[in-house]
This record gives C-alpha cells, sequence and structure tokens, in this order.
C-alpha cells in the first residue's frame, strides 16, 4: 500500500472519529435548573403574634392582706399546635410547623401539642390591696401558608398546596391589678380582660 493512500485513510479514520465524539447535535437545549430536587418551600403571609390566656382567676386583696402568695389559675382555653388544609397537596404539619417556626422568634411548640387543661398555680406579689387578675397565658404564633416541591429535575415547582397553622413559644404567668393600665401588645393587657 503506498503512502498516498495510506495517508488518505488515516485523514478519514480521524475525521470519523472526530465526529462520533462530539456526537449528533440537538435542536433543543435542555431546560435550566432552578431548585433542588425534592426541595419544599412555604411562603407565609397574614403572620400574628399575640397573647392567649390559658389560665386566670380574679383575686380581691384586702387592706391588710397585702404579700406574696401562690394562688391558683382555673383553666380558661387551650392553645393547639396544629395545621388546616385549605387545597391542594398535604403538607405533614410537622414540616408546616417547622417552616413557620423559621418565620417568627423564639421555637415554637411541636405540631400535635396542646396547652395544659388544669389549672395553674401562679405566685404574685399583691403588694397594695385591691382587685387582681393571677394569669398563665403563652403567645400564639398564626399565619397561611402557599407550600411547594422541587420536582425530580430540578426544572420547576409542583405539588402545590395552601392552608393555615398555629402554635406557640413563650409563657407567662404573674398578677395584673385591675386598676392599672398595662403596655398593649404585654400578657398583663390581654390578663386584663377577665377583671
Amino acid at each position: 500500500m503506498n503512502r498516498r493512500i495510506l495517508a488518505a485513510l488515516l485523514a478519514s479514520g480521524l475525521a470519523a472519529s472526530t465526529l462520533a465524539v462530539a456526537g449528533p447535535v440537538s435542536g433543543a437545549a435542555a431546560a435550566p435548573v432552578v431548585c433542588e430536587p425534592g426541595y419544599k418551600h412555604a411562603k407565609w403571609t397574614s403572620r400574628k403574634h399575640s397573647w392567649v390566656i390559658t389560665h386566670a382567676r380574679q383575686i380581691n386583696i384586702p387592706q391588710h392582706g397585702t404579700g406574696t402568695f401562690t394562688k391558683s389559675a382555673t383553666y380558661q382555653t387551650s392553645v393547639s399546635s396544629s395545621r388546616e388544609i385549605t387545597a391542594g397537596a398535604s403538607y405533614s404539619a410537622s414540616w408546616v410547623i417547622s417552616s413557620l417556626d423559621a418565620h417568627v422568634s423564639g421555637t415554637l411548640a411541636k405540631a400535635g401539642e396542646k396547652t395544659k387543661a388544669r389549672s395553674e398555680s401562679v405566685t404574685v406579689n399583691f403588694n397594695k390591696p385591691g382587685t387582681y387578675v393571677v394569669f398563665s397565658g403563652v403567645k400564639r404564633a398564626s399565619g397561611y401558608y402557599a407550600a411547594k416541591t422541587c420536582n425530580a429535575r430540578g426544572t420547576g415547582w409542583g405539588k402545590t398546596g395552601h392552608g393555615k397553622a398555629r402554635s406557640w413559644n413563650v409563657n407567662a404567668e404573674g398578677g395584673v391589678k385591675c386598676t392599672e393600665k398595662p403596655a398593649k401588645g404585654t400578657a398583663k393587657r390581654a390578663a386584663k380582660a377577665y377583671c
């Protein structure tokens, strides 16, 4: 075989292998990755923090009865940590409460927990005679969520769900004199409703 033929065969073989490596050219580009596959995200709206008095009792302190005493506050209401589903896919209550927790200050009670439905003992310094309310309460957090999950390819969002969630994260107890004027947004201000 002469050198000219050998050179032609080598050249054509090199060209063929180059085309094989390059592969076929596709007309459609792959969809861009926009999220981590399986990642869940929730957007929260109408988030609120408010005091709820769970135990309260009105006490009358006579002129010569001042001092520090432990009194029993009667059960009034309970607060639960839960979620409601409005529409769409169902997201677990634990995941929803955990997501709400990330948007409020403090650590929320876990899904399924409730405040105690029994009397509470509260120690208060009754420094002046008059009518008091001894109380125990929690700071309730609530809000509406719109959740979604990244698809298996990471190219978009699906499995949407909507609903409401509530929980609590702060406990407070004490006493408030019915003639006091506590600051707005405090536990004492909420307890004055029982005067």
